[in-house]
């Protein structure tokens, strides 16, 4: 996911992934701190996945856009 355009500092977390862009449990880390959650999400459980969403959408990460290859689309 993108990262919100306020945090700084951050060019690349990973040497796979665009800058500031963010894999999904970086985020969930970040998260988990700012909403004060104490519960962790192991194996196959996940807690409230629409609670997760939105507040991962209200601080401000978004979905990475990546372009589709019109050429590959009739597949």
């Amino acid at each position: 996911m993108q990262i919100p355009s306020s945090v700084e500092n951050v060019h690349s977390c990973e040497n796979w992934l665009p800058r500031k862009v963010m894999s999904g449990w970086r985020i969930a880390v970040i998260l988990h701190s700012l909403e004060g959650w104490s519960e962790h999400e192991c194996n196959y459980t996940m807690h409230n996945v629409d609670k997760v969403w939105s507040s991962t959408l209200q601080h401000g990460f978004q979905p990475l856009r990546v372009p589709i290859n019109k050429e590959l689309t009739h597949y």
